[in-house]
């Protein structure tokens, strides 16, 4: 639960970061908190190996400045293996998303001996925009903290959400309002975010696990995401649904 409460304290940093330059040092301090080593935040314009204008990251500076100038982040594989998943993924497990070209081999390589040796990446689809990425990564010699890696879905979410929104305010956009969840759509939520399966959620909730899933992915299809870390980021954001809600009690869940 701790670590749950760790993200609760980044949601409200990130939050109420009066800035994209701020939004990137929250998430610098909860990288480290969270025992990874470097982070990387893109959002990706809709062509494959480009990135957008929203990026914020403390990689090297000296592999950061020779990226896009040199052109080689056409050859990072991660960006096109987030085209092809909705789900997170380590980098050592990118040959099982795409098949791996000499050229992006030796992209992963290069950014190895610049420090960046390990990854785990979380795609993110913002329906009708350009979609992103976060990633946390490690150093040579240091393995990804496998403790850490469902806080960091949550950590990625949030804070490509909260920048998202302050780069719309920026433009003069207001972000749009939220659709509505119905009441069993938010009940299901509940119990999914305290990773529930849909099983158990169905004998709390007295349906079926078939019921809690349709209900889930209608509850998706209201808010166009991908999966349901990011449905509940976008409902947590929304005020649909509370963090108390979601931590809930343990016992009383069984």
């Amino acid at each position: 639960m701790s670590k749950f409460q760790d993200v609760q304290t980044f949601v409200r940093a990130v939050r109420t970061a009066p800035s994209l330059t701020d939004i990137g040092l929250v998430l610098k301090e909860a990288t480290r908190s969270f025992h990874f080593d470097h982070f990387a935040l893109a959002q990706r314009i809709n062509s494959p190996g480009r990135l957008g204008p929203l990026a914020l990251t403390d990689f090297p500076d000296q592999w950061v400045n020779g990226l896009i100038p040199s052109g080689r982040v056409a050859d990072d594989p991660v960006l096109l293996a987030c085209e092809r998943s909705v789900a997170p993924f380590a980098w050592s497990n990118l040959d099982t998303i795409l098949p791996m070209t000499a050229r992006q081999r030796a992209y992963m390589t290069q950014a190895r001996t610049a420090g960046l040796a390990e990854g785990y990446t979380v795609p993110i689809h913002v329906p009708g925009q350009a979609s992103g990425l976060v990633s946390f990564v490690m150093a040579e010699g240091r393995q990804l903290p496998t403790d850490s890696l469902p806080a960091a879905q949550y950590l990625a979410c949030f804070a490509f959400e909260a920048a998202r929104r302050l780069k719309l305010q920026m433009a003069g956009d207001d972000p749009p309002e939220g659709p509505k969840l119905t009441q069993r759509q938010l009940d299901c939520l509940v119990l999914a975010a305290r990773g529930k399966s849909n099983w158990v959620a169905g004998q709390l909730l007295g349906l079926s696990g078939g019921t809690v899933h349709k209900y889930l992915e209608a509850a998706k299809t209201r808010y166009g995401v991908s999966t349901r870390t990011e449905l509940v980021v976008r409902a947590l954001y929304d005020g649909q649904l509370a963090f108390s809600d979601v931590m809930g009690d343990s016992r009383r869940d069984g």
